[in-house]
């Protein structure tokens, strides 16, 4: 019998089929899985070319998250003003550890795509490990700050990760997540959804919502819980791009107005949590 990965529920619908890959929701948390989900060794196999290599590619990468990487570093610095030592899991091609490098923190990264990481260690010079967590060598307490930009949604057990991240933070020590929130465009484009590709199946294994997050950190003993809107992406593709301006600053504006009260459905996330 298939249960939540989240709070054990057994009353689960089907919500979104991509070709052979099959997404439930639970009815009683409301998170949304993949189900069955791919072995580890499939999914290592399967990131080794998740991240384009070729030059212009990566550029366009550049481009579309320079935005979300400054606004969210300066919020990480609102809250934490002096330079420590940051980790970035799932750190890609390492353009977010260069942007902490250049405000004098300490930044490593985590990153099991080859791709990402060969050009993050060659071309930017950055310490980028292929060994994901958890890492029992390291020690407790030893980053003031870890980053994961949409690398939540990619994990086979995001709780049991996000403890292993609360151990490596020191007490005040600052989560950052930065996640998609798909179901309710899948909800709205439901006809087409399947041609549409919304999850990538199978990359995606979870679709969270703002309670999902936070009942998982909340588990996990995390405080000053807080979900925001934190700048846009800058898609390559002209009409992508005019979305998600068009989106991303209305969702950021009324999320400021309100305090975080109203949070566009739809639109990325960045959950902020202290140890």
């Amino acid at each position: 019998m298939t249960f939540c990965h989240l709070c054990r529920g057994s009353e689960l619908r089907p919500f979104v089929r991509e070709g052979e890959w099959q997404y439930l929701r639970c009815l009683n948390c409301g998170l949304i899985f993949l189900e069955p989900q791919p072995s580890k060794e499939f999914l290592r196999s399967h990131y080794q070319d998740y991240l384009p290599a070729d030059p212009q590619e990566i550029e366009n990468w550049r481009t579309m998250m320079t935005q979300v990487f400054t606004k969210s570093a300066n919020l990480i610095q609102d809250v934490i003003p002096i330079p420590g030592r940051l980790l970035d899991v799932g750190c890609g091609y390492g353009f977010f550890l260069q942007e902490m490098a250049r405000r004098n923190w300490q930044a490593d990264g985590i990153e099991i795509s080859a791709t990402g990481r060969v050009y993050a260690r060659d071309k930017l010079g950055l310490n980028v490990s292929d060994r994901p967590l958890p890492r029992p060598e390291w020690q407790d307490n030893c980053y003031d700050v870890v980053t994961l930009f949409y690398v939540i949604e990619h994990l086979q057990d995001p709780k049991s990760l996000l403890g292993e991240v609360r151990r490596l933070l020191g007490t005040g020590g600052l989560l950052l997540l930065r996640w998609p929130h798909t179901a309710p465009i899948a909800t709205m484009f439901k006809p087409w959804v399947s041609r549409m590709k919304l999850y990538q199946a199978p990359s995606h294994l979870f679709d969270f919502s703002p309670s999902t997050i936070y009942k998982i950190l909340d588990q996990l003993d995390f405080r000053e819980i807080r979900t925001t809107i934190c700048g846009w992406t800058k898609p390559n593709r002209k009409g992508e791009h005019l979305a998600a301006w068009f989106f991303g600053s209305l969702g950021e504006q009324l999320a400021r107005v309100t305090r975080d009260r109203l949070l566009l459905p739809g639109v990325s996330k960045t959950t902020l949590a202290r140890r």
